[in-house]
């Protein structure tokens, strides 16, 4: 036997490190979710387990939306929703609904298994598995095209680390993880395929053709910008040499016919919904307008450390001013003006295709198209403003590909002139974000992270194969992003608390009576989504049950509520009728008393209030402390 520490010394670490640190992760229950703010604890800042760092109220999409969607798949067994006014919302919370996607979403029909495995370990290992994903396949996927995993490991921090990942809650990586594994898995499929190994090759491909059908269930805007490029210059780069061609066809060949099938099927399984929410006023209607992004929505990420001081931000929030490194895109554009080193055919070949498909949707975020935008197919889908997220990200990976083609010894010219045009750039667009959205925004915070970039890209560029460049460019993202996030252990007060316990071990009852209840405050929304407690109010992801809503609202205007990815708010009233409005375009509130509801939705028998009222049809019942607050319950007891 070999001594161990040759075996320790030969064994896979860039393999073996990720999947120990998921694993680690998953058991503990380690999360990154904001669902310990004050909104959904029990006393608020009272908890006991362990948190690190601040939950933000500033993503309900993940606290309000998708962390109690899947926990209630957790308490239930089920992946139904439990809304009667709402469509079928498995898609768009990323959950199985039919065979294939049940393999596709593998490890999101396991969360069906929680009514006997421990919830948080369930959660937090479907939580982390993209990122296990985008780790492992980044640094396979650049070393097959340039030869170097390094730069592959560099690229992964900093898709990893920019703000646009950490302020949407890890969301962009729902898309690039399954990409990257789905490309790699494509390389592995041809691989076989020149080894004459047609078992492994169908392996791969299948497995291919099920990964990248998975990228449909991450946020379409961003996916079909990301996908469509990623994956077409891994397909040039498998075409363009002429040796083996034949069998590079035939792999990607076969490997796009189950690509194609598998999201097909995804889409027949999902049609019903798909369908709803293509009819929805909000946002299934909605098309791209015209208006070009402003340029410090693509080049000013490297000054949005401010955000973490939660400064005043005009007419947006932290979330929907976050963006990507785009000034890659500048350091691109520089390094390709300048003579480097050939690359092979392939190589070149992917570059060529990823700079083509970078370069469209550089253009469809940044110019005024005017009426032109709607008409255009596919690209009318996704929003300018979406584009111009996560563009930057296509500039990483271009940047990416092209670094490890320099000499070992570049020109200290191109060093120079790559340093001061990311630099000035980054300063330009700060500068623009200062004047137009962040006025806190110092100037000191603009420099600095102004001369961190050109630093970084100076030193890069002139020694590519020294550390010292990069580890500036990671440190200083890490600074931007390192506290915006927790790290929470546990599902903080959605277990464990008393009045979760309560709703759980009441839940099955209530569900088996057909009972729905309804509350006015969000907050307690999550609660019952999360313990799988059915409830009018709530999320309304795909669209409306146009039928409940027509028979609790039968005079409102139709597009008042046939929205989807909205909140549905209700507000407790003492007069007869039910009103309802938007205060934005993804909020529904309806303003009811509470027996007129029972009255037209008769399943409605438990509501949740704020304050006590004094209603003849009402009987508390209950009272609980949920979010700083005394919520009562009451029995509706219309008709009975």
């Amino acid at each position: 036997m070999r001594p161990v520490r040759e075996r320790l010394r030969d064994a896979r670490w860039p393999v073996i490190l990720p999947i120990l640190v998921y694993a680690v992760l998953a058991l503990t229950g380690t999360n990154y979710s904001s669902i310990g703010i004050d909104q959904l604890r029990e006393t608020p800042g009272e908890h006991d387990g362990i948190m690190l760092g601040t939950p933000l109220t500033v993503r309900s999409d993940e606290w309000a939306t998708s962390t109690p969607a899947l926990l209630r798949v957790l308490a239930t067994g089920a992946t139904d929703d439990l809304n009667p006014l709402t469509a079928d919302d498995e898609f768009l919370n990323s959950l199985p609904s039919g065979p294939v996607s049940t393999v596709v979403l593998l490890d999101r029909s396991l969360l069906q298994l929680g009514p006997w495995l421990p919830d948080h370990v369930l959660y937090s290992a479907t939580l982390w598995l993209p990122l296990l994903l985008l780790a492992l396949s980044t640094p396979a996927w650049f070393a097959r095209i340039t030869g170097s995993s390094r730069i592959g490991w560099f690229a992964f921090a900093l898709l990893v680390l920019c703000p646009l990942v950490a302020w949407w809650s890890f969301g962009p990586l729902a898309t690039l993880g399954p990409l990257f594994a789905g490309c790699v898995a494509l390389l592995k499929a041809h691989e076989a395929a020149l080894g004459g190994r047609r078992l492994v090759m169908a392996g791969w491909t299948i497995g291919s053709a099920l990964l990248l059908a998975r990228t449909l269930y991450g946020y379409q805007p961003w996916s079909v910008v990301l996908g469509s490029s990623v994956l077409a210059a891994t397909v040039a780069f498998l075409l363009v040499p002429q040796e083996g061609r034949r069998r590079a066809v035939g792999v990607v060949a076969a490997a796009g016919a189950a690509t194609l099938a598998a999201l097909g099927a995804v889409l027949v399984e999902n049609r019903a919904t798909l369908a709803v929410l293509a009819e929805t006023v909000y946002p299934g209607q909605r098309r791209a307008d015209g208006l070009p992004s402003p340029l410090q929505d693509i080049f000013a990420a490297p000054a949005l450390s401010v955000l973490q001081d939660n400064p005043g931000i005009n007419g947006s929030n932290a979330s929907e001013i976050s963006s990507s490194f785009g000034v890659a895109l500048v350091w691109f554009a520089v390094l390709t003006a300048a003579m480097w080193r050939p690359a092979p055919p392939a190589h070149r070949s992917a570059v060529i295709v990823l700079g083509a498909a970078t370069a469209l949707w550089f253009a469809w975020s940044t110019l005024a198209l005017g009426t032109l935008a709607s008409s255009v197919p596919l690209l009318s889908m996704v929003p300018q403003a979406r584009a111009a997220d996560v563009v930057g990200m296509l500039g990483v990976v271009l940047v990416c590909l092209v670094i490890p083609l320099l000499p070992d010894l570049g020109s200290r010219r191109l060093a120079v002139v790559a340093g001061v045009a990311t630099g000035a750039t980054t300063a330009y667009a700060a500068s623009l974000l200062r004047l137009v959205s962040i006025p806190t925004l110092s100037l000191t915070t603009i420099y600095l992270s102004s001369a961190v970039v050109a630093l970084a890209v100076f030193a890069v560029t002139l020694r590519p194969r020294r550390p010292h460049g990069y580890v500036v460019a990671v440190v200083g993202a890490a600074l931007l992003v390192w506290n915006v996030n927790p790290l929470l252990v546990g599902l903080a007060d959605l277990r464990g608390s008393t009045v979760a316990d309560d709703l759980l071990a009441d839940a099955p009852a209530i569900r088996a009576d057909g009972e729905v209840w309804a509350t006015d405050a969000y907050a307690v929304d999550s609660l019952l989504a999360a313990t799988g407690v059915p409830s009018l109010s709530g999320r309304q992801l795909a669209g409306p049950d146009t039928e409940a809503w027509e028979a609790m609202v039968p005079d409102a205007d139709q597009a008042l509520w046939n929205r989807g990815g909205a909140f549905v708010w209700f507000q407790w009233v003492d007069k007869p009728g039910i009103a309802v409005s938007n205060p934005s375009a993804d909020v529904i509130v309806v303003q009811a008393s509470p027996c007129t509801l029972a009255e037209r939705v008769p399943a409605v028998r438990t509501i949740v209030a704020t304050r006590d009222l004094d209603l003849p049809c009402l009987r508390e019942t209950d009272r609980f402390d949920w979010g700083g607050s005394s919520r009562v319950l009451y029995e509706i007891r219309v008709g009975r």
